[in-house]
């Protein structure tokens, strides 16, 4: 299992340096603000929500095409989020969760409408909670996390899109007593600043 996350940690080191010789600066950088629902922890029914803030950034790598918004595009994305809950269904206790994942980003051509689709993968932490841990409970826990996601930005001019829809299924692993893995949903709506065609 260590093996696995130092291979892990390595790729979301390593990526974004081989994305940034090729290009310095990401191509894009997003903000958005986030809501998430997720699955209940044990021994309670139904789910809750957290509500907080997200930011990406994207590196081109690959252009079918040399023009400007035709062909595929495939890139490397890097996502920040944090959401929050103040009570989780009454139990008494909250949860901060934080997310950062990297991986490939594919985006369709367009003009008016630019949307893409990614993969991306990383870690998660899980604190201001209970989390089982060596039969205690304990306030934190780290875990993998998996980002499967679609999105598309509306452009309002050369260097500003309105991030009108993101859409991820957000896996997570953190420990709670019974399957040790959360099925997340996260929505969100910001705005994207590009830098680069």
């Amino acid at each position: 299992m260590h093996k696995v996350w130092l291979a892990l940690v390595a790729f979301l080191w390593i990526a974004p340096a081989t994305a940034s010789q090729a290009q310095a600066i990401p191509t894009e950088i997003g903000f958005r603000y986030s809501a998430e629902v997720s699955n209940a922890p044990a021994g309670t029914c139904g789910c809750f929500t957290l509500q907080g803030a997200a930011a990406d950034l994207n590196w081109n790598l690959i252009h079918s095409k040399s023009s400007r918004n035709t062909g595929l595009r495939l890139g490397l994305a890097a996502d920040f989020g944090g959401e929050n809950t103040g009570n989780v269904n009454g139990s008494g206790y909250g949860l901060t969760l934080t997310t950062f994942t990297a991986g490939p980003r594919f985006k369709l051509p367009g003009d008016k409408v630019r949307s893409f689709a990614q993969a991306l993968f990383g870690l998660a932490h899980g604190s201001g909670s209970e989390f089982p841990r060596n039969g205690a409970l304990v306030s934190s826990a780290n875990s993998f996390a998996l980002d499967l996601g679609a999105g598309a930005d509306v452009p309002l001019n050369k260097r500003i899109s309105a991030r009108i829809l993101q859409l991820d299924y957000l896996r997570t692993t953190l420990p709670n007593n019974t399957t040790n893995w959360q099925n997340n949903l996260r929505i969100g709506a910001g705005l994207t600043l590009r830098f680069s065609r």
